[in-house]
Formats: structure tokens, sequence, C-alpha cells
């Protein structure tokens, strides 16, 4: 089983090399290409395929993974659902598909997992609370699973960013995965995360660039937090849940703290909450003044360190500090990055002020 763990994301790298050449081609042909704007900072159409690349990259490595179709059978609905959204965010990055359409179909997509019993059940002790009432467990269920999805769809909005963070949860995944000993959820972190680095070869790329797209973020985003619920479920009798639920949390609190956040300065400022803008936390990164591959890689090394401080803390802190010790972090952290932008801003301000009185 250990030789599985290194073959598998070896053959999910070397299939999307493979794929996304050919995925080029053809986005290119029939004009599946993210074109240039005034938000946008790249001056050529970029195709997207990355989505498609990695997603038929992984399922390749997992069906030669696999001694058995039990494995991918367990998790089927994890899968199927990942591929619809898949398939929903080609079309979108098509034709633009309406806001309402998409969240339609995250909407009953959450509700079809739900069903099969992947669910929120508990909050394992956090504020003292265990077990959930049936509708507030599918409720909770409902808002995490598209919550997290559209989360992990504005953060890519930087080079590697999308994939970095995706790679970084997927590994944190394998390694819960495996301290539950769930052999198989690991298998498939790992397909996914050996084919999002051979993404990242052609989506850092300056001659052959290609772009996740959304067809590649609502999947890969649909799989974190539906794994994630899986994890938790599979772990609840185990004992590790202390080191389960932070590392859990871990990974989605600054995708989804940064989307709340985001969400309330644009209400506040009476926008609509869902009006593109620049005040994510990776434009925040951004100004100060990194290049967007070593700002996605700082904002990765991020949650790596959010995660680990989750991990380590909960022994002597206890789930529910654990959990405010990390949210303290994110709101200490994008503060700072906050300050800095508003810092820039003035400094524009009086320069232009400056320019205009000479």
């Amino acid at each position: 089983m250990e030789t599985v763990y290194l073959i598998t994301p070896l053959v999910g790298f070397v299939f999307v090399l493979l794929f996304i050449p050919a995925l080029r081609l053809i986005a290119i042909r029939i004009n599946l290409v993210d074109k240039p704007n005034a938000r946008k900072v790249h001056t050529t159409p970029v195709p997207l395929v990355g989505g498609m690349g990695v997603f038929f990259a992984a399922m390749i490595a997992l069906l030669l993974a696999v001694s058995s179709w039990d494995v991918l059978s367990e998790f089927k609905n994890m899968l199927l659902g990942s591929f619809i959204l898949l398939v929903m965010g080609v079309i979108d990055d098509k034709v633009d598909l309406r806001a309402t359409l998409k969240l339609v179909v995250q909407l009953l997509l959450a509700h079809f997992v739900y069903a099969q019993g992947i669910k929120i059940d508990s909050l394992y002790g956090i504020m003292g609370i265990d077990e959930l009432p049936e509708m507030v467990s599918y409720v909770l269920t409902i808002l995490v699973i598209t919550g997290v999805v559209n989360a992990f769809n504005l953060m890519d909005g930087i080079d590697g960013l999308i994939a970095g963070l995706a790679i970084a949860s997927f590994l944190a995944y394998s390694v819960l995965a495996i301290l539950i000993d769930n052999s198989g959820l690991a298998i498939i972190f790992l397909a996914f995360a050996g084919a999002l680095v051979g993404f990242l070869r052609y989506n850092l790329s300056k001659t052959k660039k290609v772009f996740m797209g959304d067809a590649g973020s609502l999947a890969l985003g649909y799989i974190v937090v539906v794994s994630a619920i899986i994890i938790l479920q599979s772990g609840k009798d185990t004992g590790s849940m202390g080191i389960l639920i932070p590392g859990v949390v871990g990974i989605l609190m600054l995708p989804v703290f940064d989307s709340l956040r985001v969400y309330r300065r644009r209400i506040k400022s009476g926008k609509s909450p869902f009006q593109a803008d620049k005040t994510h936390f990776h434009h925040l990164v951004l100004q100060l003044g990194l290049k967007h591959k070593w700002a996605s890689a700082f904002i990765v090394l991020i949650v790596i360190l959010i995660f680990a401080v989750g991990m380590l803390s909960n022994s002597a802190l206890g789930i529910t500090l654990t959990l405010v010790t990390l949210l303290l972090m994110f709101i200490i952290i994008s503060s700072i990055l906050q300050h800095n932008s508003n810092m820039n801003a003035w400094r524009d301000k009086i320069q232009a002020m400056e320019k205009g009185e000479s």
C-alpha cells in the first residue's frame, strides 16, 4: 500500500502533462479561453482547460492505482458531484451561465450528498455542542458545501493559487486520512495532488499558459469540502477528533473567511456582495509587491501555518480555543494586509495630487 501512495500522484502528474497540450489546442480552436479585460493581467486569451486536464488525469491515476472498484465506489457520490460541477464549469467558461443557475446546481449537489449520508451531524464538542438536530444538520451541511465551493472559486484569481491551495489541502487531508486508516480516500487525494503539480507546469508558463477555469475551481472545491465532511465522519470513533477538526478547519479557514470578509465589506459600502472587485486576500497580498507565483506561494504557506498551528495547539487549548486561535490568526494577518493596502491607496492619492499641482 505504501508504494501506491508514491505511484498514484506520479501517474496523475504524467497524464496531466500529456492531456493539457491536446486540450489546450482544442480550447483555442473552439474559443474556450479567458479573454483579457480591464480587471485581468494577461493580455492574450488563455485556454480554460486546466480543470479538465487535472480531473481526467487524476481519474486515470485512480483507475490504475486501486486494486478493487470498491475503493472508488465508496466515494462515487463525491466524484460524481465533482464531475457534474466540472461539466457545468466548462459550459460556464464558454457561455457564462447565470449565477442563480450555478447556485441551484450546487445546492442540489449538496442535497445529493446529504441524502447519501454525508453530512455535518455533530459539532464534536465545539462550544460544548455535539449531536445536531436533523434540520440544523441539513441546513448547516448545505450552507457549508455551497459556501466552500464558491469560496474556492473566488480564490482562483492569480496564477498558481487555486492549484497551490488544492495541493496543500489534499496533502494535508492525505495525512488525516491515513491517520484514521482510510487509505482509499488518501489515494484519491494523492491522485489529484499529483495532477495539480503537473498543471502548475502550464499555469505558470509564459508561452503555454492555461487556467483552471470555473470547471476546475468548482470541482476541486466540491471534493475538498465533501471529503472534509467524510474525514470527520470517518474519524468520529477513532479518538482522533482533536487533530481532525483543527486540521480540516485550518485548511478551509482562509478561503471561507476571506469570502465572508469580502462580502461584508461590499455590503457595508452599499454594493452587491457578488459584485467583482479587487479586495480578496490574494489582491491584498499582491499589493506587497509580490509577483503572482510568489504571492500564491505566500498564501499557501499561510494556510499551511494555520493548519500546523491547529494540529499542534489542540492538546494544550482544546478544540474551541484552538479554533478561536486560528480565527484570530486570520483576522490579524488580513488586517495587516488591509492596512498595507490602505497605505498604498493613500500614497497613490498623494502622488496624484502632487502631479496635478505640478
